[in-house]
């Protein structure tokens, strides 16, 4: 009888597993999502700020309803092409610092919504999203404020720069000045930014058997998707809040008084109609569609890249 030999035998031990180096939404480090949203913001508006600037005129005559195609002649032939990146100092420093909050506290509260079962978990996004544009727009609005009167033409307001338009409206309106219509931007803001999250996610939710994608990849046919048809619903249905935070912010404080909210949208509609509250609408959907595209691409781009896992949030 031979006698075992155990010398050529290996004995094979559980190996351990390598380790998932993927975020959850419940051990992710929310600085990740806030640096993502912070670079998506800055490349979104950076694309499209000569639109903006653009629905900024339209928004701003009082005079005429110009469509957008004839505004953008007008400024090139009036001004040149370098007239379309007026202000884009102010898109620089908001992008990057406001979204930055935005993203965060999104996030973070979506998570802290979703996980404690506090309400539907198709209206955490709303919510969250509605907080985080309110926090957002504390540091916006004084960006927004310079930027708009910068956009508009030559003469009115010579600011140099962000920094340069902050230093003349505090010296000259005060501090208060900064957030000319403040409550007016706060609505716009909150109520914007609640409507294009909470209907890219629930769009995305409901979309998504109809457009498969590989795991773990990014679905662009789904996010493409779902970011236009939230963009062009939100653009449209704050319209009006957006003209009357436009002529807001074009009065200079130090020389003409304050018009009151109430005011303002009776002489809008006393001398321009209804259709005064849709002034620059077709270049506000145009905007938003492809400034939430270009957002929402590269935030989920960027989140895979981070190693955020992309089914569970």
């Amino acid at each position: 009888m031979q006698k075992n030999d155990l010398s050529d035998l290996t004995i094979m031990s559980p190996q351990p597993e390598s380790p998932d180096l993927r975020q959850s939404p419940e051990n992710v480090n929310y600085m990740t999502y806030a640096i993502a949203g912070s670079i998506s913001g800055l490349v979104m508006e950076t694309a499209v700020h000569p639109i903006d600037t653009i629905r900024t005129r339209i928004k701003a005559n009082s005079k005429e309803f110009v469509t957008f195609t004839t505004q953008a002649k007008r400024m090139f032939i009036k001004e040149g092409p370098f007239s379309y990146w007026r202000g884009i100092s102010c898109t620089f420093f908001g992008a990057s610092v406001s979204n930055i909050a935005y993203f965060y506290m999104y996030e973070r509260l979506k998570g802290f919504l979703k996980n404690n079962q506090l309400v539907n978990p198709d209206l955490a996004p709303f919510i969250a999203s509605f907080v985080g544009g309110c926090f957002q727009d504390m540091i916006y609005i004084p960006v927004d404020l310079v930027r708009t009167r910068m956009q508009l033409e030559p003469g009115q307001y010579e600011y140099k720069h962000f920094f340069d338009g902050v230093k003349k409206v505090s010296k000259y309106e005060g501090f208060r000045g900064l957030y000319l219509g403040g409550s007016a931007v706060f609505t716009l803001g909150g109520l914007h930014t609640s409507f294009t999250f909470g209907f890219y996610e629930l769009f995305k939710k409901v979309l998504k058997p109809y457009i498969p994608s590989q795991d773990g990849q990014v679905n662009y046919g789904l996010t493409l998707t779902s970011g236009l048809l939230a963009a062009g619903i939100s653009a449209m249905l704050t319209n009006p809040i957006d003209v009357l935070v436009t002529r807001m912010q074009m009065v200079n404080t130090a020389k003409h008084k304050r018009e009151r909210i109430p005011t303002l949208l009776g002489k809008i509609y006393k001398n321009e109609g209804i259709k005064g509250y849709f002034k620059g609408i077709t270049g506000r959907i145009s905007y938003y569609g492809i400034a939430d595209v270009i957002l929402f691409s590269t935030y989920e781009f960027l989140k895979n890249k981070f190693g955020i896992d992309l089914h569970e949030v």
